[in-house]
Parts: structure tokens; sequence; C-alpha cells
């Protein structure tokens, strides 16, 4: 999802959420139990935390390949994130972006890869 589409989702979050940063984890359509898994995992170790995890998104959305879910959160949680994704995205492909405002840099050369780099479809920006 592209961060000028999120505003359709800002309801999802909770009131004075600090979204500064995105992770959005990438699944097939063999693969989804396990992103399903992941996100229930994501979910329980983040539950004290303001760290959203948001819906699996099965259809294809903004400039991104494949199905995936995110994890929105403010700066001061990247480390943690990003370590805990580290440790535990399996061979899932994620894509940790600051949220700028400008789409195209935050989705690549904003981005930091955890797995394979995945091809972005760069006509949606």
């Amino acid at each position: 999802m592209l961060n000028s589409e999120i505003s359709s989702q800002e309801h999802l979050f909770p009131v004075g959420f600090s979204r500064e940063f995105d992770a959005h984890v990438y699944y097939t359509a063999e693969s989804r139990n396990q992103a399903i898994q992941l996100r229930a995992q994501a979910i329980a170790y983040f539950h004290d935390r303001p760290i959203f995890v948001g819906a699996l998104v099965d259809e294809l959305v903004g400039p991104h390949p494949l199905p995936m879910f995110e994890i929105n959160f403010a700066a001061g949680f990247l480390g943690e994130v990003v370590l805990w994704l580290i440790r535990n995205r399996g061979e899932s492909s994620v894509l940790v972006h600051e949220v700028t405002g400008d789409d195209w840099k935050d989705h690549s050369s904003g981005a930091v890869w955890l797995g394979e780099v995945l091809k972005l479809d760069d006509s949606n920006f």
C-alpha cells in the first residue's frame, strides 16, 4: 500500500498512533498459512507496545508484487521490530521503510530489505 493510500486505513490505527515506519511482510498463496502464524506471533509479541499489526491483504495493492501484511510503528521501535523480524520472518521477504510522504523514495532508496529483494511495480508511484 502506498503511503498516500493509507488514509483509507487510518481509522484502524489507535487514536494518537505515531506511524513513522512500515514493515511489509510478503507471502504467496503457498506461504499464506505461515504468514497467518507470523502475524499472530507479531500481535502476541508486540501486544503491550504501540505497534500496529495489520490484516493480511491478499490482493495486490500499490507497488507491492505479492500479498502482504504490514507492521506499523514509531521510529523508537525500529530496532526492536527489525530484530524481531530478522529472528522470526523465516523465508518471508520483508520491506522496511520510513513513512516520509515520498512514496517512491520510501519504497526504493529509503528502504531496507530482509530476505529476497522483490521487484516493486514502480508504475504505481
